[in-house]
Formats: structure tokens, sequence, C-alpha cells
């Protein structure tokens, strides 16, 4: 069996998958707002624990841990910086492989969840070289994949695309420490705190929007409006940057109201050139949790394939 982590800004998730990846025998998940690394590390070990104490017996037992994290990963898995949380220089990974001893990966959410997509669609015969995929939750993060692979950049930060800016006038400052950052329009905290300050009365939940522009709310219509108008302006970003065959996003909003997908199309400048597809992904919330898996599963095939070598 593998264990996944998807640790996000609000909460955390916790997986048990058979070598599949895609299995899942048991999951944890609960709420970690405002809660410092510590005490979130703790909590992890307790859901990871209790995981651990349904696996069924096999040959391997608990061959590997794969973890998703919203915010940015260098090429070695030390998390560097998570702006919401406020996270600096974790190792997580090396605490977990320690306490655990087994091969522990980690990685950016949208890194893992490109992954994800692009096992996806390789499921269904489709070659697809060159990918971007969006993950738009309590933050923002965008796979990359090119030529077949993940691109990372340099120091593997590439995928930081949420911290872009779009709006240089923007007065109120991101939490990164920057202004006018992709973030700060589209994610859906953003909408949300955008939405009540033109509705009547407040919300406090997607959902809740969701409901008033099903019903044709004019304003909650507004706020819909701004949010595809942000959104078409970061994605013509990624493909001029980028110049992907195609776009993959995941987001609640989207995904709620999908025939608003033509409407981000429409919006998006596009005067020299062009993207194949836009698409929401199926995968949804799931995507960087399930990469998470399929990197801890990869891993061992790969480690046990080496370890049959000839002379070795």
């Amino acid at each position: 069996c593998a264990v996944a982590l998807d640790i996000d800004i609000s909460r955390v998730q916790a997986i048990l998958t058979d070598l599949s990846g895609e299995t899942v025998l048991a999951r944890e998940q609960f709420p970690t707002q405002g809660e410092d690394f510590p005490r979130v590390y703790e909590r992890v070990c307790h859901a990871v624990d209790r995981l651990l104490a349904q696996m069924p017996a096999s040959q391997y037992g608990l061959v590997g841990m794969g973890v998703a994290v919203h915010g940015v990963v260098d090429l070695s898995g030390l998390i560097r910086f998570i702006p919401r949380r406020g996270w600096r220089n974790v190792d997580l990974r090396s605490l977990l492989a320690e306490r655990y001893q087994v091969p522990v990966s980690l990685d950016n959410d949208g890194n893992l969840a490109a992954l994800a997509q692009q096992e996806l669609i390789s499921g269904t015969g489709e070659c697809l070289q060159s990918l971007a995929m969006v993950n738009i939750g309590d933050s923002i993060s965008v796979g990359l994949i090119t030529n077949g692979e993940l691109f990372r950049g340099f120091h593997g930060f590439a995928n930081a695309i949420g911290h872009h800016t779009i709006n240089f006038d923007e007065p109120v400052q991101c939490s990164c420490g920057k202004y006018g950052c992709w973030e700060q329009y589209c994610s859906n905290g953003a909408v949300i705190a955008y939405a009540n300050t033109v509705l009547p009365q407040p919300i406090s939940t997607l959902e809740e929007l969701i409901t008033l522009i099903r019903h044709q709310d004019p304003l909650a219509r507004q706020v819909m409006d701004r949010f595809l108008t942000y959104l078409a302006v970061g994605l013509t970003n990624i493909i001029f940057i980028f110049d992907c065959q195609a776009i993959a996003i995941s987001s609640e909003l989207l995904s709620a109201l999908p025939y608003y997908l033509p409407e981000v199309m429409r919006k998006m400048v596009l005067p020299i050139t062009h993207v194949e597809k836009v698409v929401l992904s199926r995968l949804g919330k799931s995507g960087a949790i399930l990469g998470a898996a399929s990197q801890a599963v990869f891993q061992f095939f790969q480690d046990t394939a080496h370890a049959m070598e000839p002379g070795q």
C-alpha cells in the first residue's frame, strides 16, 4: 500500500491506496485553519497512523508516501514557502521518511495534479506532449508538462504562477508580499471576499455564490464575470509564455457552472497564437492527492526494478 497526503491551506486529506495508486482503501480529513507547522505535523502523523492501522496484510506493507503541498517546493523536496501558512524552509519529507522508514516524495500540488491529468489523458489513448494544469482552490498553482515531462525550472519553482502579477495597480498586498497576484482575484477566498463587497447579504462559501448565480442574481453574476475576466487574463499569459497544447482547469466554481467555460474562451485574447483546447479536469480536487499516490507507487516499482538488475 501507499499513503498520500494533500496539505492544503485550510485542510489536510490523507488516503491509503493499493499499488494502482487509484483504489482508496481508507481516508482521513481534518481542517487546519490557522494552525502552525508543529501542530499540523502532529495531526498528520495521527491521521497516517490511523490509516496504517487499517492497512491489509501484504508482502511489502507500506511501500512509500507521496505528499502534495500548496506552496513553493524546491528540487530537493524542501518546502521553501507557503505564503498563506507562513511556513518557510520546512523539511516535511525528511521528517516523514524518518518516522515511517519508507521513501517519501513531496511536491507542489500543481505538479502532482498535472502528472495525474497526464496519466488520465494517456489512458484514453491520446498523446499529449504539452499541458498546463491549473489548480484553483484556496491558492492557485499550475503544473506544466512539456515534451511529455514535468517542467520544474532551475530551482523547481516554475509552477508558482498563482503569484504572477496581473494587476500592477492593486493596492492590497498579497500573502506572498507582492501586489496584484493572480491568486488575489481567482482563488476561492478572493472570489468570496469580492462577493461580500457587492452582495447585500454576506456569504461564506462558494456553494452560496453558485446558488445565487443559478438563480440569475445580477450581483452574483457580476462576481462571476469578474472571476472569468481575471481567469482569462491568467490563462492568456500562460499560453503566451508556455505555448501549451492544452489547458486543464480544476475549479469548484467552473465545475459547478461548466456552461461558463466558453465565456472564458471568449475573454482570452490570443492575437498571435491559440491553444488547442481548454477543458475542466475530471479529477477535480482529487488530482493532487492521486498524483502524490502515483508518485509513491512509481518510486516503489522503480526501486524494485533496480534491485532486480544483475549485480545489485
